[in-house]
């Protein structure tokens, strides 16, 4: 399938996150692709855009990348190149192809709260291609898992979800701490629940 005709009659300025394989390559002019794509020039040409500075910074890169290529960078920069790009495009729908997949957890916390402030406070529909539940849980609208041509869709927060796809870390922990009767409510003193949580390979 492809992201366009699978986004139609979907909400707008929402953010959607997609696990399966989908055909990312959209014809239409309203997409901004942000996968690895390794582009042939200088930064600097390749976003070719007055405010480049300043969408630089917003994906965690400065100045000092405007003059590298792609031999310089690493995947995750090249990726950071990608979106700023989008960003400096303006279009209305931004895909995210596996974005998250080189970012540490400092990254990615900040770029949720990127992806979120873009779809509330410029209106643009944000569609997060990846295989990290744990990366959209919390900021997709609704979550879309495609098994070949099967098509399910789950709103926000629906753990009924969990059943066809590998559950975040976070879950899973959580699970286990309620089969051991551990309530994480009870301790007080950090060190006392970590002693808690300690046991919990005994």
């Amino acid at each position: 399938m492809e992201i366009a005709k699978l986004m139609e009659n979907k909400e707008p300025s929402f953010i959607y996150g997609i696990i399966g394989n989908i055909n990312l390559i959209s014809n239409y002019q309203n997409y901004s692709l942000v996968s690895y794509y390794c582009f042939n020039k200088t930064v600097k040409e390749y976003i070719n855009n007055s405010k480049i500075s300043q969408a630089l910074k917003m994906v965690l890169l400065d100045d000092t990348y405007l003059n590298k290529t792609v031999s310089e960078l690493s995947i995750n920069e090249i990726k950071k190149v990608n979106l700023a790009r989008a960003l400096c495009q303006n279009k209305d729908y931004l895909v995210l192809d596996y974005f998250d997949k080189e970012l540490n957890y400092q990254e990615k916390e900040y770029f949720k709260r990127l992806f979120k402030k873009i779809a509330t406070d410029y209106h643009k529909t944000i569609i997060i291609n990846t295989n990290d539940l744990n990366f959209i849980w919390n900021i997709a609208h609704e979550l879309i898992v495609i098994n070949k041509e099967e098509i399910k869709s789950f709103s926000k927060n629906d753990f009924s979800i969990l059943d066809i796809v590998n559950k975040p870390p976070i879950i899973e922990f959580i699970d286990l701490l309620k089969d051991k009767n551990i309530n994480i409510a009870y301790y007080k003193e950090t060190a006392d629940l970590l002693k808690a949580i300690y046991r919990l390979k005994e």
